[in-house]
């Protein structure tokens, strides 16, 4: 598995970074990760900024996820300042449905902006 994920906590918000490629073979564990953290708070960044590759599984988890966060009325932030992933993004048309962002202080501070998440 060529996949690594961090966590860090920022105020009440979790930001979760991945690194490597997100397929098939990476998307069960990501998703058991990502949903773990989820669970203690529904603000949440993903981060994309390591991601080399993701395929139509790795897109089904975040939007797996992304569920999951509105379920709890929270909001989940994309981190993507890598063009391959934003191509992906703009080609299915996710980029309409998730907030993607170009850097962590952004999406920490849009989260904040909104207390009542």
């Amino acid at each position: 598995m060529n996949i690594g994920l961090k966590t860090e906590k920022i105020d009440d918000i979790s930001v979760i970074e991945i690194e490597g490629e997100v397929d098939t073979y990476t998307s069960s564990k990501i998703k058991q990760d990502i949903l773990k953290v989820v669970d203690q708070t529904p603000k949440i960044v993903i981060s994309m900024e390591k991601v080399k590759f993701i395929d139509s599984t790795g897109l089904g988890i975040l939007i797996g996820v992304l569920k999951k966060v509105k379920e709890k009325e929270g909001e989940m932030i994309i981190v993507s300042p890598n063009s391959y992933i934003n191509q992906i993004f703009e080609i299915t048309g996710l980029f309409k449905v998730f907030k993607i962002v170009e850097n962590i202080q952004q999406a920490v501070d849009h989260l904040k902006k909104n207390p009542e998440l």
